[in-house]
């Protein structure tokens, strides 16, 4: 069975309140695609300075959490100070925690999630200066317990699932991010066939997996050619000559989105462009509130968008 996700990007020049309700918006049309779960990264919502938000899954009941969160606190404290704890979602099995950690040099990030991921019963969902919002179920549910149309921000790429493969719960629901580039995140629809192939090969530099979701390949990818020096469109490029398979994604950096689809076109992907704002779907009738000039993508065309 081949996956029928739904992608949606957008971006606008400058903050937007409305963002958040705008992406919402966007990927209630796309419900029909999937109900496995959903997912949002959105920038621009906080202003962090030398901050980095740690939101994390922990898993257990009373006790046994209050000593994951303990052992949370120790790695935390030795990479940096905890300025502030929040309890984003508090339940009786789970807590899903913020945790804003100061004075930390992105290179130790990386080091820093895989301790912290490490421990029993704890899952790392993001790192970094922006905010993902992904859990089980729909998109109309993400929103209730996350508020993510209440929050604003400068652009956001959201995903609604079907899943075809790998686990069905939120630390396998997209987007997907790399520690080693900052703030790069992914959401995708299809399949990279030849995901092993590529997986051994950016394992062999230094990336790491915390999945066997073939969509966390793609991060991953650009993210090291980023790393190398390559631009944005130079890497979508690349992409669409090394990654085997039928797929569209889009990949968000902190000042840009792209969207890049299969050399033969098995994925759909639509954009729609105005004066400032800018955005990406799968269908377009999750850009028709938008009132842009839409367009389809051609097999193995790749779109970049910036601030």
């Amino acid at each position: 069975m081949i996956g029928m996700c739904g992608i949606v990007g957008i971006l606008s020049k400058n903050r937007r309140d409305n963002l958040g309700s705008l992406v919402i918006e966007m990927m209630s049309r796309l419900q029909h695609r999937g109900r496995d779960g959903a997912g949002v990264s959105l920038y621009g919502g906080i202003q962090l300075d030398d901050e980095y938000l740690i939101r994390l899954e922990i898993q257990g009941e009373n006790e046994k959490r209050n000593e994951s969160i303990d052992a949370v606190e120790e790695i935390l404290n030795h990479y940096g100070g905890i300025k502030s704890i929040l309890n984003i979602v508090e339940d009786s099995e789970y807590y899903i925690t913020d945790f804003l950690v100061e004075g930390v040099e992105f290179s130790r990030i990386k080091k820093l999630a895989l301790e912290v991921q490490e421990l029993e019963n704890v899952a790392v969902l993001s790192a970094g200066k922006f905010e993902m919002f992904k859990d089980v179920g729909t998109i109309k549910k993400v929103d209730e317990i996350y508020g993510v149309s209440k929050k604003g921000g400068t652009h956001a790429i959201g995903h609604i699932r079907f899943s075809t493969e790998s686990g069905v719960d939120r630390y396998h629901a997209h987007p997907f991010q790399s520690f080693l580039y900052p703030d790069i995140t992914v959401v995708h629809n299809g399949q990279i066939t030849n995901y092993w192939k590529t997986r051994e090969k950016l394992e062999a530099k230094g990336h790491y997996f915390t999945t066997d979701n073939d969509t966390e390949c793609i991060v991953h990818y650009i993210a090291d050619k980023l790393i190398d020096g390559f631009s944005l469109e130079e890497a979508l490029e690349s992409a669409v000559k090394d990654l085997d398979g039928p797929f569209a994604f889009i990949i968000a950096t902190p000042n840009e989105i792209g969207i890049a689809k299969d050399k033969l076109g098995l994925r759909p992907a639509m954009v729609a462009e105005g004066d400032d704002l800018f955005a990406i779907s799968s269908e377009e009738v999750a850009l028709e509130p938008l009132s842009l000039e839409t367009e389809y993508l051609a097999p193995g065309d790749y779109r970049v968008y910036r601030m």
